[in-house]
């Protein structure tokens, strides 16, 4: 009898270590929808993502004159929960002059990231998880990385300004787009954050 119960135990922990490995895209596609948006979000209005895309935009372009590193996560379906609790909760209405002053460096909260929700900086600071692709440049920076690594793990878009160059990134769905014009991040974010019609 003991035997028995030994051997129905043992089997039912292989059999569910079993059904976690065949099931494991499964079970994640399933937990990234438990982190989406709950049913009580009110999207932003157009008026209020032009107004962030302006923002955005406008301080992106003055940080990378003065070469001033920069990395932004714009959320979007995929909770970042654990990242934003990494950081130091703002909750402050986005404008260009506060970006530029998280990012001034020196500043308590230049070296990590900020996470931005609707037409909020929800917090600043925050630590973004660095990608492990090996076909990415060896050259690249942290910040880079760390962009890359937060649009595989998520649907974020995340904007890079590179402290030696000046550079403006962008990573998308673990795909990283470099050397844009201001103009160029206005265009591609317009089209990503936009409502469609």
């Amino acid at each position: 009898m003991y035997v028995l119960s030994w051997l129905l135990t043992k089997f039912f922990a292989f059999f569910l270590i079993l059904v976690v490995i065949i099931f494991q895209p499964e079970l994640r596609e399933g937990l990234i929808r438990l982190g989406k948006r709950h049913i009580f979000y009110i999207e932003p209005k157009q008026e209020e993502i032009d107004r962030l895309i302006r923002a955005i935009v406008s301080a992106v372009s003055i940080m990378s004159k003065r070469n001033i590193g920069a990395l932004m996560a714009i959320k979007r379906e995929i909770g970042l929960k654990n990242y934003i609790e990494s950081g130091v909760i703002l909750n402050a209405d986005i404008t260009s002059e506060i970006l530029q002053n998280i990012f001034f460096p020196g500043t308590p909260l230049h070296d990590g990231g900020v996470i931005i929700d609707g037409t909020k900086i929800i917090a600043a600071g925050c630590l973004f998880p660095l990608t492990d692709n090996p076909d990415l440049e060896r050259a690249m920076g942290m910040r880079h990385r760390a962009a890359v690594g937060l649009s595989e793990s998520s649907d974020a878009i995340v904007i890079v300004v590179s402290e030696e160059r000046g550079s403006i990134s962008l990573a998308i769905n673990g795909q990283l787009t470099k050397n844009l014009s201001p103009s160029d991040l206005q265009t591609i974010l317009k089209g990503q954050l936009e409502k469609k019609e």
